[in-house]
């Protein structure tokens, strides 16, 4: 009995750690179900929004891991505009939307 219930313990202890191993790798606040939404360059490159930050009068974002203001530059595309759920990259051709959650955001009221 104690052999067996050490055994169920050493794999209940290995399946957690994996799991911690596998939630470190993924965004704790993304949606369930959600892929990221991106958009590819004419030079094949994706770039993905991972996250808006509002601040006061400062709006930052996160696009494949490059942490960018307004006005900044990402490769060729400035951004232009950062709205609640999307930013808008121009270059001197191509226009480019990216959103954050795309079609995946759920509302929900609360019932006092």
């Amino acid at each position: 009995m104690f052999k067996l219930t050490i055994t169920f313990l050493l794999f209940y202890v290995a399946i957690l750690m994996s799991y911690q191993t596998f939630a470190a790798q993924n965004d704790p606040t993304r949606p369930f179900g959600h892929r990221a939404s991106g958009a590819v360059t004419p030079t094949g490159k994706k770039m993905v929004l991972e996250s808006i930050i509002h601040g006061d009068g400062i709006h930052t974002v996160v696009i494949s891991g490059k942490v960018l203001k307004t006005f900044d530059y990402i490769g060729e595309y400035q951004l232009t505009a950062v709205n609640d759920q999307s930013v808008i990259l121009r270059s001197k051709t191509k226009r480019l939307k990216l959103t954050i959650f795309k079609n995946n955001i759920v509302k929900t009221s609360v019932v006092k």
